[in-house]
């Protein structure tokens, strides 16, 4: 009888600090995807606010002011007068 308590102490005991092994575990498998998702939100955060600064750059390149600047400056045109221009007939 003593025998059958003193085994049935020690897994007892034995259960416990496995589930408190467990426990701990646990817990530290959590703290580490919670620092992975913190990271892989400030990443997204990043490259959220990169693409709304290159969509602003498209949109500015698209404007039709700074198209006519890049061409009047950059690429030296000019606009065409209307005595420029010379009809084509067909024969």
């Amino acid at each position: 009888m003593y025998l059958r308590k003193k085994t049935f102490f020690i897994l007892f005991i034995a259960g416990h600090i496995i589930f408190i092994f467990l426990q701990i575990y646990n817990h530290t498998q959590n703290i580490q995807q919670t620092y992975k998702k913190q990271n892989y939100e400030k990443e997204y955060d990043i490259l959220r606010e990169e693409k709304q600064k290159l969509t602003q750059q498209l949109y500015a390149l698209k404007d039709r002011t700074t198209i006519k600047q890049f061409a009047q400056h950059t690429l030296h045109m000019q606009p065409n007068r209307l005595n420029q221009v010379k009809k084509i007939e067909k024969s």
